[in-house]
């Protein structure tokens, strides 16, 4: 465990594993640096892998409100310069991909290659409405509900009923080791606000996208909409996994991330 000097009052918790160029591995909402632990043993064999907590959840600050997706990653190019990291390949998922999104456009110079996993650039209505209610249950310290309605959309129904599990472990780190209400209210507020859908034409540099047929909070029409605006990006999409298929399909996931950085 290791702390970033505090910038703009944000300290980030982060590890870094294994050697070779970086590679810098942005959460989802509600999750720490150990929702990348399926792929490390994989990534860490060629890259400098760097998990973080983002702001709001972990070891990180956790600030009261009033923060936006670009703040976010603002935090992780202050991550970069703590560890002297002039350059990374950039992998976010889910939530984490659209703060990858905004380090591309904001940072271009910081990011040698791009990968949004099973994220979107703007809310659809139904995915805004799922924000919306989560935030609701957040706010109203209704945290049981809010870890079951996470649950329920984060993992494919079959995936979720054969692995019992895995499932208990997951649903008893939403309820215990999750944010505080007010992690949770900012990392949502921040999604339900972020948009960078027009400036998607602004990021000129090797992006692959990734997306699962049954993931019902980032389908992949919504990835689709991502790869026609990033010129030359490329588009993967899973088969049989629900949202977070980098638990699900560990393996696979972290191949197809693979098979794209060795092919730059």
């Amino acid at each position: 465990m290791a702390l970033t000097e505090p910038h703009k009052g944000i300290s980030l918790n982060y590890e870094i594993y294994g050697e070779g160029p970086p590679l810098l591995l942005i959460s989802g909402t509600g999750h720490n640096l150990e929702f990348w632990s399926n792929q490390l043993p994989y990534f860490a064999k060629r890259y400098s892998s760097i998990v973080f907590d983002n702001r709001g959840v972990g070891r990180s600050t956790i600030p009261t409100k009033n923060y936006t997706l670009a703040d976010m990653a603002d935090d992780a190019v202050n991550l970069l310069d703590h560890i002297n990291v002039n350059c990374a390949h950039v992998m976010g998922f889910s939530m984490g991909g659209h703060i990858a999104q905004e380090l591309a456009i904001n940072y271009p110079d910081r990011v040698k290659s791009l990968g949004i996993h099973h994220s979107w650039s703007k809310n659809s209505p139904r995915l805004k409405k799922f924000q919306e209610t989560r935030l609701h249950l957040a706010k109203n310290d209704q945290r049981i509900a809010l870890t079951e309605l996470s649950m329920l959309a984060l993992h494919s129904s079959r995936y979720y009923d054969s692995n019992p599990k895995e499932m208990e472990a997951h649903r008893s780190f939403l309820l215990n080791q999750s944010p505080v209400n007010n992690g949770w209210v900012g990392q949502l507020e921040a999604c339900i606000n972020g948009d960078t859908f027009d400036r998607l034409n602004l990021i000129d540099t090797p992006t692959l996208i990734t997306c699962s047929n049954l993931d019902i909070i980032a389908p992949p029409h919504l990835s689709q909409q991502i790869q026609e605006n990033i010129k030359g990006s490329r588009l993967h999409i899973m088969e049989g996994t629900g949202h977070v298929s980098l638990m699900e399909s560990p393996k696979i996931f972290a191949h197809i991330c693979l098979d794209f950085l060795s092919s730059l």
